[in-house]
């Protein structure tokens, strides 16, 4: 009897060490970690990395016609930890254009009604606080690099074409290998540039967000023609 109630009292201090072992979100947990809380808006989508692991993707696919919303979340970490992020603006194709042949995206008319294709543009806000202190450590800003991994259309006078996918031109680079990872080199990638809510058009989920005034809206240089950028930004206490 005894030896049954020791093996049961083992095998629970097991399963209690297995869930320590485990931060929020799956991530390994440290010893010297702490809980975060993040907040982020995306024209359209984003995808989440601490140390080259998935923490959280938005949960409105960039599919849906416009999936402006804002998602807040947490996760575990020590300093200093590595941010990546995958954003993307909504586009129908490698055209570039949304709203092909339709209804501002609502039902679709035929390839000869063009009168909403339109160009679309991108936008992205993020701010990260210590969960228990409330102190934000890191927000978006000018400060982040960003590398671009698709780019249409190159010839925006294609924007009304009844043939976008013939007409519009496109270019698609591939990931480099392991930039989610802490020790990827990003200092060849481009600073983000810093817009207003006004240029970006933000909306929908926004104004839900309480920003810290250091959080700017980033994007590359050109919010029209750059469609999926990847970001990167180190987090020190």
């Amino acid at each position: 009897m005894v030896a049954r109630y020791a093996e049961s009292f083992r095998q629970a201090v097991l399963s209690v060490c297995v869930v320590c072992a485990v931060g929020i979100a799956g991530l390994p947990a440290a010893a010297d970690d702490m809980e975060f809380t993040a907040s982020v808006w995306a024209d359209n989508w984003f995808a989440f990395y601490v140390n080259g692991e998935l923490v959280v993707e938005d949960i409105v696919p960039v599919t849906e016609i416009r999936s402006f919303n804002s998602q807040t979340f947490t996760f575990r970490a020590s300093y200093p930890f590595d941010i990546a992020v995958v954003t993307k603006d909504y586009v129908e194709n490698d055209s570039g254009l949304e709203y092909i042949g339709s209804f501002f995206g609502l039902f679709y008319v035929g390839e000869f009604f063009t009168p909403f294709q339109q160009i679309g543009d991108g936008g992205f806000i993020a701010q990260i606080a210590e969960t228990r202190s409330g102190d934000v450590v890191a927000t978006t800003s000018s400060d982040w690099r960003g590398l671009v991994v698709h780019q249409a259309p190159l010839n925006p006078d294609c924007e009304k074409s009844r043939q976008p996918l013939v007409d519009c031109k496109f270019k698609v680079s591939a990931e480099p290998t392991g930039w989610k990872d802490a020790d990827f080199d990003d200092t060849g990638w481009a600073a983000a540039t810093e817009y207003t809510a006004e240029q970006i058009g933000a909306r929908f989920g926004y104004n839900d967000i309480e920003w810290d005034r250091s959080a700017k809206l980033i994007w590359s240089a050109d919010i029209e023609t750059d469609n999926i950028i990847l970001w990167r930004y180190r987090v020190t206490p």
